[in-house]
């Protein structure tokens, strides 16, 4: 079963909750208003028009730089901690962390979505997501109770860590290079909605027959342009993952990632 499928069974099975717990779903309807999912995924640069693949599912990510290495990931996580809709009008509304603050794993399945937040909002406009990236810590799992979503990274170093990189990189036939790299800043971008449909602003009508699905994506190639590893310093590029995160985030309306990807993102160090 694809990660996908997953995302979809995890979307299932959220509505289901959120209707179940719900004061009375007629009383919804009334009042107007929708569901709003957020998923999230992860690609390499797009080249042609297309995504390549740079890996199989579960498989190491391997790409060149802009230098003419050639970096090998073999671990990669960045996780969300929060998801924020805003108004158009400034008022904010927080969604639900379905399984808490989201590990994702990027040597899963490229284009893959994963289910991070939703909630049930009111009608209006929206003007745009704001995505917080935050330290991720283990979570205490009871054992007699049912598993967290969320799969929990098996290495103890993602804990405590926003981002997370283990890998090497080789020039050509040269020696391979081995870097352990991670970032424990709070990231928080605001991702542009204001003509996400069209032109026109996230607009979430009275009445709705269906859920409303956005996608976070965010490319994994970047973190490494410009670095020459035969004399490089893992603390200078550490301090450079938090905004290469928020440069590479973007928002697309549905589960595809829009190939145009023109929303600029900012970015609020914390």
């Amino acid at each position: 079963m694809t990660r996908s499928t997953l995302g979809r069974l995890g979307t299932a099975a959220a509505a289901l909750a959120m209707v179940c717990s719900g004061c009375n779903a007629l009383q919804q309807f009334e009042e107007g208003g929708a569901t709003v999912f957020v998923f999230a995924t992860h690609h390499a640069t797009p080249e042609n028009g297309s995504f390549p693949g740079r890996g199989e599912d579960a498989m190491p990510r391997v790409f060149d730089n802009d230098e003419g290495w050639t970096v090998t990931l073999l671990e990669a996580y960045v996780t969300i901690s929060s998801v924020t809709l805003v108004a158009c009008n400034g008022s904010e509304r927080p969604l639900n962390m379905f399984w808490g603050p989201c590990p994702e794993d990027l040597k899963d399945q490229d284009l893959a979505t994963l289910t991070v937040a939703g909630n049930r909002v009111g009608d209006g406009d929206y003007c745009s997501l704001r995505v917080t990236y935050a330290p991720y810590q283990t979570p205490v799992i009871d054992e007699s109770a049912d598993e967290t979503r969320h799969e929990t990274p098996q290495n103890p170093a993602v804990s405590g860590s926003t981002i997370y990189m283990r890998g090497g990189a080789q020039l050509g036939d040269g020696e391979f290079t081995q870097f352990e790299l991670s970032s424990s800043e709070t990231i928080v971008v605001d991702l542009d909605l204001s003509e996400i449909e069209g032109g026109s602003s996230f607009t979430v009508g009275h009445r709705e027959d269906f859920p409303k699905e956005l996608l976070v994506s965010k490319t994994y190639d970047r973190f490494f342009d410009a670095i020459d590893f035969s004399n490089f310093d893992p603390a200078m590029v550490e301090a450079d993952l938090a905004d290469i995160l928020a440069e590479e985030t973007r928002i697309s309306l549905g589960t595809i990632v829009s190939m145009e990807q023109n929303e600029t993102p900012t970015m609020d160090g914390g």
